[in-house]
């Protein structure tokens, strides 16, 4: 009921706004997620006004569009999705039926993607990890879907989004290279974190990422026994969080095991530096 009161409001302010008969300005191009405006800015530049669904310290597990997010997307002339996260999976088909001419890419094709346990009810299935942006060898992939994609919306500017990307790219595998340069020495190790968020670039270099987080909800008190000795058995002593988490269970952890609680920030804008400073915290705490 909620959601139908809301599509109301929606389609009003639409309707208002069509009324109102105001001049067009850049095209928008709209996007899940920070890290992809990370993408879409950097190549667009001054030809595109980007807008994010998702906005600072939010889920994008459980964010719900407002109606002046949809009045703004119901003008958009593209949407990058992610893939594979509830706020996509809530209401992209709304988007789509209040703006049927917008098109839709979604940047998790063609990566190679990594399972992961969903629960639902009183049953547990295998899903798709969405995080696919802490992989720079990923972001890369996308970053060159996002051009391709991008010099079809803008057919007269090709030059310009080209030196842009151009540019991206070294950035994105300047930061590979400093990642690389952390991390590849530590094949085999595990790290704990609560919610698992960096499943992809423990894949790139072979770590073992531990969750508090259970199949996608709190964890149970025999899950955090499980994994309070697990922590211990390993030597674990540090523990990484999103802002937009509750620490009581991640500080409850580091209690037992005589840690520290690190809080890191995937959803940054900034990925570049993120990224840097993720791996330099995970480098430190895996020596």
């Amino acid at each position: 009921m909620r959601k139908i009161i809301l599509l109301s409001i929606i389609i009003g302010l639409i309707s208002c706004s069509q009324r109102e008969a105001k001049t067009p300005g850049r095209p928008i191009v709209a996007v899940s997620i920070l890290p992809q405006k990370y993408l879409v800015a950097s190549i667009a530049d001054t030809l595109a006004d980007v807008i994010t669904m998702v906005p600072p310290g939010a889920s994008p597990a459980t964010w719900e569009a407002t109606p002046a997010q949809m009045k703004q997307l119901s003008h958009a002339s593209l949407y990058f999705r992610i893939g594979h996260i509830g706020f996509e999976n809530a209401w992209m088909d709304k988007m789509i039926e209040l703006n049927n001419s917008m098109r839709v890419i979604d940047l998790s094709e063609e990566l190679e993607l990594l399972a992961i346990d969903v629960k639902h009810g009183d049953h547990s299935h295998k899903g798709t990890d969405p995080h696919t942006w802490m992989s720079p060898a990923r972001m890369e992939q996308m970053a060159r879907k996002v051009f391709y994609e991008l010099k079809t919306l803008f057919p007269g500017h090709t030059d310009q989004l080209r030196r842009n990307y151009e540019k991206l790219i070294l950035e994105i595998r300047e930061t590979a290279a400093h990642v690389d340069k952390l991390l590849s020495v530590h094949g085999g190790k595990a790290f704990l974190i609560f919610h698992p968020s960096l499943g992809y670039l423990a894949d790139d270099y072979y770590l073992e990422q531990i969750s508090i987080e259970y199949e996608g909800k709190e964890p149970s008190a025999a899950h955090m026994k499980d994994i309070i000795g697990k922590a211990k058995n390993r030597g674990i002593k540090v523990i990484f969080i999103q802002e937009e988490f509750d620490k009581r269970n991640a500080t409850m952890v580091a209690e037992e095991i005589g840690g520290t609680v690190v809080q890191i920030n995937p959803l940054s804008e900034n990925w570049a530096r993120e990224m840097k400073a993720i791996s330099s915290q995970l480098n430190k705490a895996l020596k």
